[in-house]
């Protein structure tokens, strides 16, 4: 059979084949050992390609990825330009906080802003009780989302991605996620934006700056994305790198060196922040 196959692609056609078989191999076995993240799951899905896969099924705890569900939630059900009323609650929630005016209003489309950039949980908590009286009524809202869109490994318990152990996804229900979110004009736009400024009823302004460092360290391919961490969660990142001719959507969960991970995912050198 071997003599047969050689004879009939030709010695130095299987050697070829040979090669770059090899050289694939070790390529992808090169990535696997330099990537720490826990679980991973990365999509072209320009044409439904899967680059990269580990662990994609396995639960794990989301941190502020969540976020993206957030969103998701508050636009199915609220316009941009309403106004919401901040709590006592979602100013003392924990960090990181946007530092939102207990009493204050802001309009939906500001709260998203803080929520997805600069991962605020003040802002998470306030759009939750607007939305449906309450965090844990919010979570209801978000687990229904989750099975409309068609993510079953994933459990939802508040709005911010703060700690509880009830709280899991997958890399593989986070792409779904993602794909989903960067499709609504305003989530992507957001994401784009280095900085965020708000202003309150209150008169105060508020200027925090995007979590994604790849905004400054990378401009081939844009990659826009949500960021988490909690010590229970590690980091985590969901977002998309944006090619002239393909799309590929990267997460990340439970990595230790996040920024490392994605640059090594996506093939790039990685360089020092651009400010």
């Amino acid at each position: 059979m071997r003599r047969h196959l050689t004879h009939g692609l030709g010695a130095g056609l299987l050697l070829a084949v040979l090669w770059i078989g090899a050289v694939s191999a070790a390529s992808q076995t090169g990535q696997k050992d330099t990537v720490t993240a826990r679980a991973v799951y990365a999509v072209d899905y320009t044409n439904r390609k899967v680059l990269f896969a580990r662990n994609q099924r396995m639960k794990l705890y989301p941190a502020s990825t969540v976020k993206l569900m957030t969103a998701l939630v508050v636009l199915d059900r609220q316009d941009l330009k309403d106004s919401v009323v901040v709590s006592s609650r979602a100013v003392n929630v924990e960090p990181t906080r946007a530092g939102l005016t207990r009493g204050a209003s802001y309009s939906v489309a500001d709260l998203l802003e803080v929520l997805l950039a600069t991962s605020a949980n003040d802002a998470g908590v306030a759009l939750a009780e607007s939305v449906a009286g309450s965090e844990s009524e919010f979570a209801v809202l978000m687990n229904r989302k989750a099975k409309e869109i068609g993510m079953k490994d994933s459990y939802f318990a508040n709005a911010t991605g703060l700690p509880d152990s009830r709280q899991v996804t997958s890399a593989y229900d986070m792409s779904i996620l993602t794909r989903t979110a960067f499709s609504h004009p305003f989530v992507k736009k957001v994401m784009t934006k280095k900085s965020i400024t708000i202003r309150g009823s209150d008169g105060k302004k508020i200027t925090r700056r995007n979590h994604n460092k790849l905004l400054w360290r990378l401009d081939d391919p844009q990659v826009l994305g949500k960021t988490g961490y909690t010590r229970s969660a590690g980091h985590c990142y969901a977002g998309i790198a944006y090619y002239d001719d393909r799309r590929v959507s990267v997460v990340i969960l439970k990595s230790r060196k996040p920024w490392t991970d994605i640059y090594a995912l996506l093939g790039v050198r990685q360089k020092k922040a651009r400010r």
